[in-house]
């Protein structure tokens, strides 16, 4: 006899199936293949959170490097956080917020993943005060 790495014996006689955890006795399958998402992501949703976290935390602030940077960071944690309160099942969620000063000048901000444009979205929001701007981006990609 042998030991599992639970600690339980596991019979070694030919033709004997491993004991399952849930108590039958008889190994399980493979789990069934992935279908698509039961729920959609809610887009709209998203982005009514992206905009209440961008112009709650940053109406009045002033441009500081410093600050600026801390705050995109803490923005995007607290977003990410309120998305997944929203319970969509097996979406991953990447949350990127940039934080810049508004002093005339023009700025592009690229990104690139792999994509299934059939279960795979994103949402974005764009703030502007007197001082800053911000962007943003919430991606949701359906882990199958």
């Amino acid at each position: 006899m042998r030991s599992g790495a639970g600690g339980s014996p596991l019979s070694s006689g030919a033709g004997a199936a491993p004991a399952v955890p849930g108590g039958l006795g008889t190994p399980r399958g493979p789990p069934p293949p992935p279908g698509p998402p039961q729920k959609r992501f809610p887009a709209a949703a998203v982005e009514a959170v992206l905009k209440a976290e961008l112009e709650g935390c940053l109406r009045e602030l002033r441009y500081e490097p410093g600050l600026c940077r801390e705050m995109a960071a803490g923005i995007s944690e607290v977003i990410r956080a309120r998305v997944k309160e929203l319970l969509v099942p097996r979406y991953k969620i990447v949350v990127v917020t940039h934080i810049g000063q508004l002093n005339g000048q023009g700025v592009q901000v690229g990104s690139r993943c792999l994509w299934d444009p059939a279960t795979d979205t994103f949402s974005s929001y764009v703030f502007k005060n007197n001082s800053l701007f911000a962007v943003a981006n919430v991606y949701a990609v359906y882990f199958e």
